[in-house]
């Protein structure tokens, strides 16, 4: 009888995993559709506007996308995109974690 009541009680506290998607995955046709030299107008309006932008360094674009399933991350990917000072674009980094 204490087993199955503390059982009962384990199953009820133990932690429920969700699949999880944030952020947008960009495919590597779309991430091909950028290039060095573009502004930033060009790059928001071949793969939208970024995740988030670079709060000490404004200048750099983030593109992230996290996908996890129970407590095992999937795919994680990070596209970090540097422009100057004039607006166009001068570094591209793509990382991705399968």
């Amino acid at each position: 009888m204490v087993c199955s009541i503390s059982c009962t009680l384990l199953q009820q506290y133990t932690p429920k995993y969700f699949d999880v998607k944030q952020g947008n995955y960009l495919s590597e046709c779309e991430i091909n559709r950028i290039c060095l030299g573009m502004t930033k107008f060009d790059v928001s309006s071949s793969i939208g506007a970024p995740t988030l932008q670079g709060l000490l360094e404004p200048n750099i674009w983030y593109y992230i996308f996290y996908h996890r399933t129970g407590n095992k991350i999937i795919k994680h990917q990070i596209l970090a995109l540097k422009f100057d000072i004039n607006d166009v674009l001068v570094t591209i980094n793509k990382e991705v974690i399968v």
